[in-house]
């Protein structure tokens, strides 16, 4: 008698087990995760939340997140992702144009050394809320400064992949 309430514990046990859908599968919402390389690194050099958008929409202007170098169509003397300028920050310690080639070290150094971790945009032509700043541009005109600077921008910062977080 014994054998046999066991069995039938064991069998509606069993059931049960079998029925019950397992609570990661009564309420999974999926994650969305960011596929974006140049986020990615950007991410992964120090920018994160807002500061990577800023980063991204900047890197997206200036290379469309291409690490040129000179043998890039269109080379004005400024390398990798970044489009960091080889006459205006050679001299600098950090600088060297290995590090400039690649896209992890030159956002590294960026974070550090140029943009004060994410807080200092002039040398792109911004504040760091995303509007102009012409402090390295005074002898541009206000065509250049809306065509060239902020209209891209604007339309990068538009862009940002939303599952790359805010």
């Amino acid at each position: 008698m014994l054998a046999s309430a066991v069995s039938a514990v064991a069998s509606v046990v069993l059931m049960v087990t079998l029925t019950a859908a397992p609570p990661a599968a009564q309420a999974t919402t999926k994650k969305e995760v960011c596929k974006d390389r140049t986020a990615l690194v950007l991410k992964r050099a120090g920018f994160k939340g807002h500061k990577n958008r800023m980063a991204w929409a900047i890197v997206m202007r200036e290379s469309k997140g291409q690490n040129l170098d000179e043998s890039s169509r269109y080379f004005t003397g400024a390398l990798g992702i970044w489009q960091v300028q080889t006459s205006a920050w050679a001299g600098q310690r950090w600088w060297s144009r290995a590090a400039m080639l690649n896209p992890y070290r030159q956002s590294r150094i960026v974070y550090r050394h140029m943009t004060k971790r994410g807080t200092y945009w002039r040398p792109w032509g911004l504040t760091p809320r995303g509007t102009l700043d012409t402090t390295h541009y005074r002898n541009w005109s206000p065509w250049q400064w809306e065509n060239w600077i902020m209209k891209p921008f604007r339309t990068y910062y538009a862009q940002w992949p939303k599952e790359c977080g805010k």
